[in-house]
Parts: C-alpha cells; structure tokens; sequence
C-alpha cells in the first residue's frame, strides 16, 4: 500500500508541478504578446508621425515659396500652384491626428503668420486697384507694405521652429 499511495502522491505532484508550468509560460506568452502588441502599436504611431511630418515639410515649403512670391521688393518670384483645399484638409487631418500638442501649437503660431502675409496682400491689392483710395486705407496699404517682410521673416522663422521640432520628436530628443 505504501508503494501504491508514494506512486499516487508522486504522480499527483508531478501533474500539478507540470500543470504549474504551463500556468507559467502560458503567463510568459501572454505577457510577450502583450509587449509584442505594444511594440507594433508604437512602430505604427511612429510610422503614421513620420507620414503626418513629412506632409507637413513639404507642405511648410510649398508656403515658403508662396510668401517669397506674395509682393516681393525686387523682381519677381513664381508663385507656386494652388494646394487643393483636399490636399490641405488631409495634411491638417494628420497633424491633429498624429502631431503632438507642441507641433500643433507651432503650426498654429506659423499659421497666424501666414494669415498676415494674405491679409496684407489684399489690403494691398485693395488700395492698387481703387481709385482715389481713401487716405486710411492708403495709410494701411502703406503700412502693410513695410511690414510684409517682417511678416515673411517671422513665417519663415516659425517654419524652422517646426522643422526642428518634428526633427526633435523623430528623432526621440524631445522634451
């Protein structure tokens, strides 16, 4: 009998050791799934961030060439083909989506800039193609033309901010 129960004791110990390990490492892979799940949701993200700043260098560029175009002091410079307003819509949308709040933030900063430089070239235009303009809009006019390269400077500045910043977030030397 005491061969009998120490073959029975035995048995049952080495079943639940065995069944103890497979608790384990069924524990082990879903801990490792779980982190090979969070590895491909993060390679994701940063393939999507790389996307949405790529778009929006080109897109950051593309205006450069536009203000350098918008009433320049010597000579002429080509004006850049319109951005469809789709285009434009889909960069906008991936920036929200997938830009972080200091970017977004930035791109706000440099598209107040952008407003400046449209809004002075219709003050502009306005006072080029009136006759006998009103002194107060001739003032403006007069106004917003010195301070058009200001204006243009300041884009041209926030658009660096920008660059570096998505560089720093790219690059993960982000604060």
């Amino acid at each position: 009998m005491n061969v009998t129960m120490t073959l029975l004791t035995g048995g049952g110990l080495l079943a639940l050791g065995g069944f103890a390990a497979a608790l384990l490492e069924a524990r082990r892979d879903k801990s490792r799934y779980r982190h090979e799940k969070d590895l491909a949701r993060e390679a994701r993200r940063q393939d999507r961030l790389e996307q949405a700043y790529l778009e929006l260098g080109i897109y950051l560029a593309r205006h450069e060439d536009w203000a350098r175009s918008v009433r320049p002091f010597w000579g002429q410079y080509p004006s850049p083909d319109p951005l469809p307003p789709a285009e434009r819509w889909r960069i906008q949308t991936l920036i929200t989506n997938y830009g972080s709040p200091e970017t977004q933030r930035l791109l706000g900063q440099w598209a107040e800039l952008a407003r400046k430089i449209e809004n002075a070239d219709q003050v502009i235009a306005l006072a080029d193609q009136a006759r006998g303009p009103a002194p107060e809009l001739e003032q403006e006019a007069r106004q917003e033309r010195l301070a058009l390269e200001d204006y243009r400077k300041a884009l041209y500045e926030a658009a660096d901010d920008i660059r570096a910043q998505m560089n720093a977030e790219l690059t993960g030397k982000a604060a």
